[in-house]
């Protein structure tokens, strides 16, 4: 039998999410050195923001808690995708993998369109890296001309908004 519509869009956001968040930067930083902000980042660093957790409280300027619930959030972040794709099966752990892709590409553009939230952009920090993964390839940059964020932003955005939109008919569909 054929599967539900809204089930295999939710396949798809979740294989969209993933090369989003691990094949393709959000945005860029730096002049000297660039810095490239994606989900290998963020992966290379979060060994380090469990060893020198004391350093992050301080240098945000946050209590250690705040510290380890961002570690939560980061991990949420990278199995988006994985959580996505299992949203197949259950429709309501896809819907809960497309709320964070959703939340990054909107605070990603909130803050280039508007200057809105910069300190939350701070906060995604965790996820730079100077060295590319494939040197020219991944993470695969391409910066709206004249913009500060990447193409990753808007493919990151249409996963969380197809795996919404699977849930929505995967929902109605029962």
């Amino acid at each position: 039998y054929f599967m539900s519509k809204g089930k295999n869009l939710m396949l798809c956001a979740g294989i969209i999410t993933l090369i989003a968040t691990f094949a393709l930067s959000w945005f860029t930083i730096g002049i000297h050195q660039i810095f490239y902000f994606y989900g290998i980042g963020g992966l290379k660093n979060f060994l380090d923001l469990f060893v020198h957790t004391q350093n992050y409280a301080d240098y945000y300027e946050l209590p250690l808690w705040a510290i380890y619930i961002s570690a939560a959030i980061l991990i949420i972040i990278l199995i988006s995708g994985v959580l996505q794709c299992l949203g197949k099966k259950k429709p309501v752990v896809g819907l809960i993998g497309s709320i964070m892709p959703l939340l990054i590409g909107i605070i990603i553009l909130l803050n280039a369109f508007f200057g809105i939230l910069p300190e939350l952009i701070l906060y995604l920090e965790i996820f730079a890296d100077s060295s590319r993964l494939i040197p020219g390839l991944i993470p695969f940059n391409y910066v709206i001309p004249g913009r500060t964020e990447s193409i990753g932003t808007y493919v990151l955005l249409a996963g969380g908004l197809l795996g919404v939109i699977g849930y929505k008919i995967s929902r109605d569909e029962f």
